[in-house]
């Protein structure tokens, strides 16, 4: 009888910590480099987007800059140490996290509404949390995990085939249907607080990492593609929540009808032009455009630094997710892989639904640009994430590293072992005996 043996891990024992996490690689290094870009320039125009607000309303011009600054140097220490974070030890957990994840999205309901809304753990004392920002991180550890382990097929007896009956549920029910059974819970309480952009984006989110694992194979292509199509009926049933009703009567070419929140916007991208108005120029930012230091600050930008400006941001934001797609995808296991997807997804849903919102391609959803906008919660869990990609890159280059070396050295043992022996002439001769084997 075959005994299965289980494979050495070749990322060596699993630790909390890891000394060495692995070399950095090129394409790391231009990844890290590129976040450093739009780290940067996210400051930047956050403090132009923000001063003359700050000024107005709390009477400092440097009130956002300076909390933001102070979080972004918080969040590269962040980084840097969940990179040396080993994720094998952080996938013991993702259960645990889980539980806790659910428990802070009940507390939030019991805590002071703000703008309406319930999204907010305010502790006195302490700085408010937005707990949907570190539910994001929670499914995505959790999704991944799932989705590594469902994706295996069922051992079949005998090598038989399993017939439809199996196929269906290996598809449905094991690389669909308990992936996404965690995420019902955590929809129906974000219905609660209520969170719309907050359920789109963990949709996006899980679905993406699905989608790209191949859960579910044509089931979930068929899925994607059919939920593209019934967006817009959705949408249309959904009149019992009346401020997601405002939001979608506003959605609308006719400038009449338009929320004051899009139309200045719209105002500010059009007051662009090509090159913008110069860096610190913006019209609307002073108290003409709502959240203009947070969801609505890609409409600064469009303003002061143009179309030229928005396509630089652009850019930067897809050399990112290029980069860093690439990095996940050559991590050293699936569970890895998957996580760095689940992270890249998030980066690109976000900045797509919000050059979305601002330009009135989508409904105001309320979902902030990734390293722009103000609000230290969402830099911190995404500087940690960014230090989770690191750790994928530099594991992942370790990880190839063992493998090549272990696989030269069996193509080594492999030649050496098919070599004629060597005689005592020293000569190679086929069928002759070893040295010190004497006739």
């Amino acid at each position: 009888m075959a005994i299965a043996r289980r494979r050495a891990d070749p990322g060596g024992p699993v630790v909390i910590l890891q000394r060495d996490p692995g070399p950095w690689t090129p394409l790391l290094i231009s990844w890290l480099a590129t976040l450093a870009l739009i780290v940067i320039f996210g400051l930047v125009m956050l403090f132009s987007a923000s001063y003359t607000t700050g000024y107005l309303r709390m009477g400092d011009s440097f009130h956002y800059i300076k909390s933001q600054a102070l979080y972004a140097l918080i969040g590269v220490g962040v980084m840097f140490l969940f990179s040396y974070f080993d994720l094998r030890f952080i996938r013991k957990f993702v259960w645990a996290g889980y539980l806790v994840s659910l428990v802070l999205l009940v507390a939030v309901l019991f805590c002071e509404p703000l703008n309406g809304c319930r999204r907010w753990l305010n502790i006195r004392g302490l700085p408010t949390l937005q707990v949907s920002e570190l539910v994001k991180f929670e499914m995505i550890l959790l999704t991944a995990h799932l989705a590594s382990r469902t994706r295996r097929p069922i051992p079949r007896e005998g090598g038989a085939h399993l017939g439809a009956g199996g196929w269906l549920y290996q598809k449905l029910v094991r690389e669909l249907a308990i992936p996404l059974l965690p995420l019902v819970p955590v929809v129906l309480l974000l219905v609660l607080e209520p969170h719309m952009s907050g359920i789109v984006l963990m949709c996006a989110i899980v679905g993406s990492i699905l989608l790209l694992n191949g859960s579910g194979g044509i089931i979930t292509y068929g899925g994607a593609v059919s939920a593209v199509f019934l967006l817009e009926t959705l949408l249309s049933h959904i009149d019992s929540i009346p401020y997601l009703q405002d939001r979608l009567d506003g959605w609308t070419s006719d400038m009449s009808k338009m929320t004051d929140q899009t139309l200045q916007s719209l105002y500010a991208i059009g007051s662009g032009g090509l090159t913008g108005l110069g860096l610190g120029n913006s019209v609307e930012k002073q108290l003409w455009l709502p959240e203009c230091t947070n969801d609505f600050i890609f409409s600064v930008v469009c303003e002061e630094l143009g179309f030229v400006g928005a396509v630089v941001v652009i850019l930067l934001f897809v050399l990112l997710l290029v980069q860093g797609f690439m990095i996940a995808f050559q991590a050293g296991d699936r569970f890895s892989t998957l996580v760095g997807v689940g992270i890249m997804a998030q980066v690109g849903w976000q900045v797509f639904c919000n050059v979305a919102v601002v330009t009135n391609t989508l409904p105001n959803t309320g979902i902030s640009l990734p390293f722009f906008s103000s609000g230290g919660t969402s830099l911190l869990l995404l500087m940690a994430e960014m230090g989770v990609m690191i750790h994928i890159g530099r594991n992942g280059a370790k990880v190839s590293a063992i493998r090549r070396a272990a696989r030269e050295a069996q193509e080594e043992k492999a030649r050496q072992a098919s070599r004629p022996p060597i005689t005592l002439d020293g000569i190679r001769r086929p069928g002759s005996r070893r040295a010190g084997g004497l006739n």
